[in-house]
């Protein structure tokens, strides 16, 4: 059998083996059967050498790329979990093999997993080396850059992810990070800083998200997704707000899908400022668009129903059933 049957072969194994959207949650960790079989195409495609890798790229479609990006970080996490040098190379592997510079996260689990391997004792010099010999030769530039950026890497937070604990163990929040698109042009004016949004709650609202969304799911009413980074948009507030966005220490969301054609909606689990008026901004909030919103302390969970795009249907939630859900996670003292 030839390399390119080889790697043809890997491929359409790769292409069978696609993540569920619960795969993609790094809150609530949970393991995938098709972690081990991807590990296993990750492997032998780069047992196949520079020829290998470089075939295997070039049939990747939009799918098989977007499983291949998800195993390395899924690959990522588990070594940090695990302090496991042999995932974290398995990460940088499967980052190596992603067909274009833009399918790369660079600036957060790229970054992170290269944190990650140093920690564990790697030594980036030779990881470069082995990411260089997996990776196409325009990738590889870009690598160049990331690389000699980490000497001013000391934290994991300084790569867009922030590490959390919860009673599924370890696992990670990659914080938003909006990008200054200045226009081309003769005259484009200079480029700022980007944009990011901190996640530095004082309480454990990962813990706070999980127990929301355990509980709801226990319901068998709704089907919760992934836990991730969110803001409090002014939106979902009667009342007037300055600017877009309402400042938080931190805000997570998930999304809870109905059962049987059964309205959806958002939940938002946030920690407000110690200078916010948390129970005029819950009365806000109910106040619009048939919300519910439950508070104590400093942490508001928001909950807001899914729109509809169906003029000729009204989405109603009856929130009601699910407040004693709110008001136990909210009491919980590992949320604290």
């Amino acid at each position: 059998m030839s390399v390119a049957e080889r790697v043809g072969a890997t491929r359409s194994q790769l292409a069978a083996h696609p993540y569920e959207l619960g795969a993609g949650e790094f809150v609530r960790v949970r393991t995938d059967a098709n972690d081990n079989v991807i590990a296993g195409v990750v492997r032998a495609v780069t047992s196949e050498g520079e020829s290998g890798c470089d075939e295997f790229r070039r049939g990747l479609e939009i799918d098989e790329t977007d499983t291949l990006r998800l195993f390395a970080m899924r690959r990522t996490l588990l070594g940090r979990r695990q302090s496991s040098s042999s995932a974290m190379f398995e990460a940088l592997d499967g980052f190596a093999l992603l067909p274009r510079t833009d399918d790369v996260p660079w600036e957060s689990w790229l970054k992170g997993a290269l944190f990650i391997a140093r920690s564990l004792g790697g030594d980036l010099d030779m990881i470069g080396r082995r990411f260089c010999d997996v990776a196409d030769e325009i990738v590889n530039e870009r690598c160049e850059i990331t690389l000699r950026a980490m000497d001013r890497v000391h934290e994991l937070d300084q790569c867009r992810i922030a590490e959390v604990t919860t009673s599924y163990g370890v696992g990670f929040v990659e914080t938003l990070a909006f990008r200054d698109n200045s226009p081309g042009g003769r005259y484009r004016r200079p480029t700022l800083p980007d944009n990011e949004v901190t996640y530095h709650p004082s309480t454990n609202l990962a813990q706070l998200a999980v127990n929301v969304a355990d509980a709801l799911d226990a319901t068998s009413t709704v089907t919760t997704g992934p836990i991730s980074q969110d803001q409090l948009a002014a939106t979902l507030f009667s009342i007037t707000a300055a600017g877009s966005y309402l400042p938080t220490t931190g805000c997570l969301s998930f999304v809870a899908s109905g059962h049987d054609e059964g309205p959806s909606f958002t939940v938002f689990v946030a920690e407000l400022p110690e200078d916010a008026d948390i129970e005029s901004l819950a009365d806000s909030a109910t106040d619009t668009d048939d919300q519910a919103a439950i508070y104590e302390g400093l942490r508001l969970i928001l909950m807001s129903p899914q729109p509809s795009f169906d003029e000729d249907v009204d989405v109603e939630v009856d929130f009601n059933d699910y407040e004693e859900i709110v008001l136990s996670a909210l009491d919980d003292p590992a949320t604290r």
